[in-house]
C-alpha cells in the first residue's frame, strides 16, 4: 500500500536518487539540494511503499508582488514518480495531499507550476491565470492556482527562489 507522508531528512538520499531515475539526469536533484540549502523549501512529500520511496513532490516559496502588494505562494517543482510506477495515480496522490497542506497554510495565497496543462488543469491550475502574471515563463505550461478567487493581482511579478536560476 502506498503511503503519502512528509519528507524527512533521512529520506534525502533516496529522494535525490529517485529524481535522477525519474528525469534521467541530475538537474532536478541539484535543484532540490539547493532549495534545501537556501532554506526556500516549504515542505516535501514522499510516496512510500514497503519502506521504499517511489514518489516525491516539493513545494518551495515564491514571491508574487506589485508596487503595493507582497504575497507568498508555493511553487510545485519537482514532481517525480519512479519510472516503473508511473501511471498508477501516485503523482495525483502527492499533488492532492500537497494542495491540502498548502491551502491550510494561511501565509500562502496560491500555487504556480510549470508542466503539462492536460495534467495539471484537473487540479485547478490555469494557464489563463498564469498568463496574467509577470513570470519568467510565458506559455501555456506556466499555470497558477489561487487559494482564494481573485487574490493574485494581474501583472504581479513572480520571483522564484534563487535555486531556479531565473
Amino acid at each position: 500500500m502506498v503511503v503519502i507522508r512528509k519528507e524527512e531528512t533521512t529520506d534525502r538520499a533516496s529522494v535525490l536518487q529517485l529524481l535522477h531515475d525519474a528525469f534521467g539526469r541530475w538537474d532536478e536533484s541539484d535543484l532540490v539540494k539547493q532549495l534545501y540549502l537556501d532554506e526556500d523549501v516549504i515542505f516535501g512529500l514522499v510516496a512510500e511503499e514497503e519502506g521504499k520511496i517511489i514518489g516525491h513532490i516539493l513545494f518551495s516559496l515564491v514571491e508574487i508582488s506589485t508596487d503595493q502588494l507582497f504575497l507568498e505562494a508555493a511553487a510545485l517543482a519537482p514532481l517525480a514518480v519512479h519510472p516503473q510506477r508511473q501511471k498508477e495515480g501516485i503523482g495525483t496522490k502527492l499533488i492532492n495531499e500537497g494542495l491540502l497542506i498548502c491551502r491550510n497554510k494561511e501565509e500562502l495565497t496560491g500555487m504556480i507550476v510549470l508542466g503539462n496543462p492536460d495534467y495539471y488543469q484537473r487540479f485547478g491550475f490555469s494557464s489563463e491565470l498564469g498568463a496574467h502574471l509577470d513570470a519568467p515563463f510565458k506559455n501555456e505550461s506556466f499555470m497558477a492556482l489561487e487559494f482564494r478567487s481573485g487574490i493574485l493581482p494581474k501583472n504581479a511579478k513572480v520571483k522564484y527562489a534563487a535555486a531556479f536560476g531565473l
